[in-house]
């Protein structure tokens, strides 16, 4: 009879149970699944699809998503709503930064109690590949902002990553490039800089009109006091440092980079490219302190576009000066030279040097000075037309000078004016803007502390006969060469080639 009444006892209690819970609402399913897609990469500010697989028990009531860097949006997010399962793609474009983004996409579903799952999506965002030989020209959407700077806009363009050489074994130089009797004579051309190596990082792109360069290279010193004038106390006569380097020690130069464009055919360019253009160092001397390294063409009627930054010479006006190599007819000596500005247009420099009789007999002086000034590299026209630089109009025996203002300066003894390292010697040029088709380039650049960085901006067509013309769907030949506190002894990397995307 016990048993009995246990067993109505619990049966009823179970009775009680299941009907004390006829209003309560059933255990909530399962929260949605999201399977992500991994191992995808993609270039930087390019762009790829991600697909999620989602399941929800409870149907899928909203999806979105999120992006730690760059922009993600869901292609079609109707396709799922409603649904238990299927397919969700979300359209990634990459930042402009290499590194790692998370995409994350959160689903929620429709239960009576919602739930929501939320999964990651890592996606690898990388530089575009490097060459070592090719410059492949980005096509832009918009302009970079051109102030000499690095925009993250720059790192979709493929990078033209390489070293320049300076060449050796060039021959004695069998000519006094500097004052005479002093020991270069029987010096190799390039002996002070030969052999020395500069890695560069280059890249291209065209927008509109116009066509941009990033140049970038490794340099430890801003390179401008160019053939300063000093004050030799021994003679009682102003000279420059030398132009040409006898030594490590000797070099009294500014930072210049070249690059070199066939205008249409050119004999030996596309195999060769700047050395279609060198002159032999073996031609015979016609006169004393010939450069005997100078460009010129061998074929009449070709024509190279070259374009030369030199750091003090052009940096009143931020300009590149438009050159070209013409044709020159034999015979072939050191005094051959073929290079020299676009036709039309002038230079924005002319040398700070005149010549004045001391009482006894001429002798060379600067042009222009600046009182007081120091550690100066250039001077302006417009310091010349507002007065700040003075007009040296006399000399004496005594290598004092005589300024406009009747003001004089008196080296001796002051060793502001010393050979090498005084800081009031004065700037061998003055500066002024280039004019009509020598101003074609313009160029804004920044030296970090370890390098140059160099912005070029020039249109793809200039009008102009002595310039080369960009067309994008055409392949293009050119050479590069920095000049490193050099005046002719150049690091070179011939045999590059340009191609344009499309």
């Amino acid at each position: 009879m016990k048993k009995l009444n246990y067993y109505l006892f619990a049966l009823f209690a179970l009775f009680a149970i299941s009907c004390s819970n006829d209003n309560e609402p059933p255990p909530a399913a399962d929260a949605p699944t999201i399977t992500a897609p991994t191992g995808t990469s993609v270039l930087v500010g390019e762009s790829v699809n991600l697909d999620f697989l989602i399941s929800a028990p409870g149907k899928v009531a909203e999806v979105t998503v999120a992006t730690t860097g760059g922009t993600a949006t869901i292609n079609d997010a109707t396709t799922i709503i409603g649904q238990t399962s299927g397919t969700v793609t979300v359209a990634f474009t990459a930042p402009l930064t290499e590194g790692t983004e998370t995409v994350s996409l959160t689903v929620k579903d429709q239960q009576e109690t919602p739930k929501s799952t939320t999964a990651d999506a890592s996606v690898s965002v990388t530089l575009a590949p490097t060459s070592s030989s090719e410059l492949l020209v980005a096509k832009f959407d918009t302009a970079p902002n051109f102030d000499g700077e690095i925009d993250d806009m720059w790192n979709t363009a493929q990078r033209l990553v390489s070293s320049v050489v300076v060449p050796s074994n060039l021959g004695p130089r069998n000519t006094y490039y500097n004052e005479p009797n002093i020991g270069e004579e029987n010096l190799d051309i390039f002996e002070a800089y030969e052999g020395e190596e500069y890695p560069f990082t280059m890249r291209a792109g065209y927008v509109g009109s116009d066509i941009y360069f990033l140049i970038e290279w490794e340099d430890a010193e801003d390179s401008k006091d160019r053939q300063s004038w000093y004050f030799d106390a021994g003679t009682k006569k102003w000279k420059q440092e030398h132009k040409y380097a006898n030594d490590a020690n000797d070099k009294f130069y500014e930072d210049k980079f070249a690059f070199l464009f066939p205008i249409g055919t050119v004999d030996g360019f596309s195999s060769s490219t700047c050395y279609a253009t060198c002159h032999s160092t073996g031609g015979t001397i016609a006169n004393t302190k010939d450069k005997h390294t100078r460009h010129y063409l061998t074929t009449d009627g070709q024509k190279v576009d070259m374009w030369h930054w030199k750091r003090v010479r052009g940096t009143y006006a931020n300009q590149v000066d438009d050159q070209r190599i013409v044709y020159k007819a034999p015979p072939y000596d050191s005094g051959t030279n073929g290079r020299g500005g676009d036709a039309n247009g002038s230079s924005g420099y002319s040398d700070n040097k005149q010549t004045l009789n001391n009482g006894a007999e001429d002798v060379s002086v600067p042009k222009y000075i600046i009182p007081g000034q120091t550690n100066y590299y250039w001077i302006d026209q417009d310091q010349i037309d507002n007065g700040t630089a003075k007009m040296v109009v006399a000399v004496d025996q005594n290598g004092v000078l005589t300024l406009d203002d009747q003001s004089t300066i008196d080296p001796n003894g002051d060793s502001g004016y010393a050979q090498g390292s005084g800081n009031k010697r004065v700037p061998s040029v003055t500066t002024k803007a280039f004019t009509d088709a020598r101003a074609d380039i313009d160029v804004r650049f920044t030296f970090t502390g370890t390098g140059w960085v160099c912005e070029v901006k020039r249109k793809l067509n200039t009008g102009d006969v002595d310039d080369v013309v960009f067309n994008p769907a055409e392949e293009l030949p050119f050479g590069f060469a920095i000049f490193n506190n050099a005046a002719i002894a150049h690091a070179i990397k011939p045999n590059l080639l340009m191609k344009f995307e499309q």
